[in-house]
């Protein structure tokens, strides 16, 4: 019987087009044309990151779903069944949740095909972004069923979209301290994790905790026949939030490095041209002007001798900065190797083979200097006399006269210059541009 009850369910109400629909509403909400989805871990964690529309849309859902006998006006009649309570609830509770959490799942399927053809690493954490977006929209749907027939409002569902929503909303403005385990509590986060890590199993269990819980208490509440029932419905909630908050770890130790992501994969032949291992799919494209850049580096003392990815902020560092030239690897969402200079090579020059740093990531005033000098180095390294067009004012402008600053100098002064600001930047000084114009 509950079996049959189940299949009308589905057959004759619209949750099975929920799930259809919010599979749709993952899967569009995880697009990013500027963003590579060939990460096996970064695409399931944007398909992750989509529960902050995806959680309260869900919560509404069952909020509507859940009045649909006050709104039949049967309240009354269906209270006067033979049927147990609990018998009676079950097949439209599990038909929602099945709906909602196949959906949710269903969504990240694109993603994972994608992965499954481009990435060259499958972490083994992969799956639990999965399987708690899962649990956490059939807890939301729980709940839903449980507020919707608790009040049976029309106002109901639309208020308790809103409401979830601003609550995601404020939990992901807490601040990022390393003892606020609540901000772990929001559904559409997994702490600091990228795509060079995992996450933590504390963080799991915890996070799973309070998805139960709250499921629990949704059950509980759809189920309730009296006012008393409806109380005690609250205190699966109350206790799983308390146990979650024990189990879970402070934000900054919810995910840490996957070492096996970060393990370098090098190109055959010499001069070493290295990736991590999520990123191999771009050495090819990388091999042939790195090598070059390093035949142009090789003119300074000391000079660096290969070229090696920077990993963070997860991924430990794995390589010495001074016998390298380093780099951080970005990707076009159509898989090629991002550069913010017109070529690979000469990205890899700037700087004489540093990673930028000495300034804070808003003082734009600050950084202006700092790129001019790196990119005037880049460009005496390779011969060249002009900035490119690329170049916006006055950062242009100061790129210009440091070349014209260097060109007037003896050769071998030119050449030292560019090795004190390769020393400078290796030491993330501020003072490039002072290093390469002193007069």
């Amino acid at each position: 019987m509950t079996g049959r009850i189940l299949f009308v369910e589905l057959r004759r109400t619209a949750v099975v087009w929920f799930g259809v629909g919010l599979a749709f509403a993952a899967a569009s909400l995880a697009v990013d044309g500027e963003r590579w989805d060939g990460y096996w871990m970064a695409g399931v964690l944007a398909h992750y990151n989509t529960l902050e529309l995806i959680w309260p849309l869900a919560l509404a859902v069952g909020a509507w779903h859940g009045r649909r006998e006050h709104a039949s006006r049967m309240t009354e009649l269906i209270a006067t069944s033979a049927r147990p309570g609990l018998a009676r609830v079950a097949p439209r509770a599990v038909a929602l949740v099945g709906c909602l959490a196949g959906g949710f799942t269903g969504g990240v399927l694109e993603v994972l095909a994608l992965a499954v053809l481009t990435a060259d690493h499958q972490p083994a954490g992969w799956v639990w972004p999965v399987l708690l977006g899962a649990a956490s929209v059939a807890a939301a749907g729980l709940l839903g069923l449980g507020l919707g027939r608790l009040l049976p409002s029309r106002l109901t569902a639309p208020l308790l979209a809103v409401g979830a929503l601003a609550a995601v909303v404020a939990l992901q403005l807490l601040s990022n301290s390393g003892d606020n385990r609540a901000l772990l509590l929001s559904p559409a986060s997994l702490g600091p994790v990228d795509r060079y890590s995992t996450i933590d199993d504390r963080a799991v269990a915890g996070m799973m905790v309070w998805y139960v819980a709250l499921a629990a208490t949704g059950w509980a509440l759809y189920a309730a026949a009296t006012g008393r029932s409806r109380l005690l419905a609250v205190l699966p909630g109350v206790a799983g939030l308390l146990v979650a908050l024990i189990v879970l770890p402070p934000v900054d130790e919810a995910a840490h490095p996957d070492l096996r992501a970060t393990e370098l994969v090098c190109a055959d032949g010499t001069p070493r041209v290295c990736v991590s291992r999520v990123d191999a799919s771009a050495l090819p494209e990388l091999v042939g002007p790195a090598r070059r850049a390093l035949a142009l580096l090789a003119r300074l003392p000391d000079p660096p001798t290969a070229v090696v990815q920077q990993v963070g902020p997860h991924g430990a560092t794995i390589s010495e900065r001074r016998k390298t030239a380093n780099f951080r690897l970005l990707i076009y969402g159509d898989g090629t190797i991002a550069t913010g200079l017109p070529t690979l090579e000469a990205e890899l020059l700037d700087g004489a083979g540093t990673v930028a740093c000495g300034a804070a990531l808003d003082d734009v005033e600050g950084w202006e200097p700092i790129q001019a000098a790196r990119a005037a180095a880049g460009l005496w390294l390779a011969g060249r006399d002009a900035a490119p067009d690329e170049f916006w004012d006055p950062v242009q402008g100061m790129v210009e006269e440091a070349l014209a600053t260097l060109r007037s100098l003896p050769a071998d002064e030119q050449l030292a210059r560019v090795a004190a600001l390769r020393e400078a930047a290796l030491n993330c000084r501020p003072d490039l541009y002072e290093v390469l114009t002193a007069t």
